[in-house]
């Protein structure tokens, strides 16, 4: 196996991190959380939100996940 299909294997069907914890969260949380991507509430303040109600995430693993640089399934 080359280091190519290695890459491909490890990063296929996987949600990140972000997504993980975002498909833990209750339906009317992820509901909240849409909004308030919707309404444009910055990066930092969404992730303060989620620290404060218990939910682990980080600033890198949100970026990663909305500029499309995570391991989701494309």
């Amino acid at each position: 196996m080359s280091l190519k299909d290695r890459f491909a294997e490890a990063a296929k069907g996987e949600p990140c991190p972000y997504q993980l914890m975002v498909n833990s969260l209750p339906v009317a949380e992820q509901e909240a959380l849409a909004k308030a991507w919707e309404q444009g509430l910055s990066q930092r303040l969404i992730l303060r939100a989620l620290r404060a109600e218990g939910y682990k995430t980080s600033n890198e693993a949100i970026m990663a996940h909305r500029t499309g640089n995570c391991r989701c399934p494309k």
